[in-house]
């Protein structure tokens, strides 16, 4: 989780933000939000692809599902942090458009860390394969 929220940070506010702003004529802004929003479902669902599967392959177990869950996850901590500090679960959702562009960057989400995590799964069972070959190879000697 923590990968793919660098991930979006640097690309978005970081390295590329000079880029964006010239490419696309824009500063990240609440005006800004509709023409950003394209750009920014992609930066986040690239995000969650490269989270979901250091996840995976990470996991002790389970990988697919640690790598899927790393979207949901951070869904859920932002509403917790609000409710702790006293605010409303969503604020700023206040609109039709908010909460359909707030549907659609969870699915982008969690579809990204889903291929993410099979991705991540898949690198696992090979280098444990990989392993197991040398550690023959090692008896063998």
């Amino acid at each position: 989780m923590l990968v793919a929220f660098v991930l979006v940070l640097l690309i978005v506010f970081g390295i590329l933000a000079p880029v964006l702003s010239w490419l696309f004529r824009l500063e990240p802004s609440a005006s800004a939000v509709r023409n950003f929003a394209p750009l920014l479902l992609f930066v986040c669902g690239l995000s969650f692809y490269f989270g979901g599967m250091a996840a995976a392959f990470k996991a002790p177990g389970r990988h697919l599902m640690h790598g899927t869950l790393v979207a949901p996850v951070a869904f859920v901590i932002s509403p917790v942090v609000n409710v702790l500090l006293g605010e409303s679960p969503f604020p700023g959702l206040d609109s039709v458009g908010a909460i359909l562009l707030a549907a659609a960057f969870l699915a982008v989400s969690v579809a990204a860390a889903y291929v993410g995590a099979r991705r991540g799964q898949a690198l696992q069972a090979h280098n444990e394969s990989v392993l197991r070959r040398m550690r023959r190879r090692a008896n063998r000697a």
